[in-house]
């Protein structure tokens, strides 16, 4: 991954940790149900951003395929 995607990757991450512990505090029923199913989908939401920006990098850096022809939308 990129510097930038490290950039934004930390700018998403770090609210997103300070909502849960703000969450966990404020649930006066210790119901978790709910939280795992938020810090569940939240795991799953990092790993597809690794993988596409992974995906990203390694087929759109430059000058890989100097002969290739820009994309034809008619």
């Amino acid at each position: 991954m990129g510097t930038m995607s490290f950039v934004f990757f930390g700018l998403m991450l770090l609210p997103l940790i300070i909502f849960l512990i703000w969450l966990i505090k404020k649930d006066k029923n210790r119901n978790y149900i709910g939280l795992v199913v938020l810090v569940a989908m939240a795991i799953i939401a990092i790993i597809a951003i690794v993988r596409f920006d992974e995906h990203f990098m390694k087929n759109n850096t430059p000058g890989m395929a100097p002969d290739s022809q820009a994309p034809s939308y008619k």
